[in-house]
């Protein structure tokens, strides 16, 4: 009976940080649209965005294996 409870509050944690999520990454990309300081800015959030989800992971996973 509680899975149910606990379930529907992941989703709505995550529901919420992928919203902010989203929201920003727009508001950065309409900005880098005029400011070259955006660009750089949103240049350094995707770059940061390839770092978290694919090389610490890809780290993590080759330290677990070896």
């Amino acid at each position: 009976m509680e899975q149910p409870k606990i379930r529907s509050k992941i989703l709505k944690i995550t529901d919420k940080i992928t919203s902010w999520h989203h929201k920003a990454f727009t508001y950065v990309a309409n900005k880098s649209k005029t400011s070259v300081w955006f660009t750089f800015l949103l240049l350094f959030l995707a770059l940061y965005e390839i770092f978290e989800h694919f090389i610490i992971p890809a780290i993590l996973i080759w330290w677990s294996l070896k």
